[in-house]
């Protein structure tokens, strides 16, 4: 898995991949016509937009597709957010 340097147009600090077949975590999507969808989060980014000051977690796919994100003040707030939130 090749580890983007820029995700959603954010440069990418820190990051972290699931190695093993296990996901880290599952999100379920609700489809136009009513079914769910369940997505694997298999990668999380720390990533910083040039002209914010926020840090954000990004909740990512297999291909790097952001699929969620939390929005924090500090790197390290982002890393405890990480830890808190997922089994890495």
């Amino acid at each position: 898995m090749n580890v983007p340097v820029v995700l959603d147009g954010a440069n990418v600090l820190k990051y972290a991949v699931n190695g093993s077949k296990t996901p880290l975590s599952i999100m379920i999507f609700e489809v136009e016509d009513g079914s769910q969808k369940e997505v694997a989060i298999t990668a999380l980014a720390i990533a910083k937009y040039e002209t914010g000051d926020k840090y954000y977690l990004f909740m990512c796919d297999k291909n790097w597709v952001v699929l969620n994100d939390f929005d924090l003040d500090t790197v390290d707030e982002a890393m405890q957010c990480a830890s808190t939130s997922f089994s890495i």
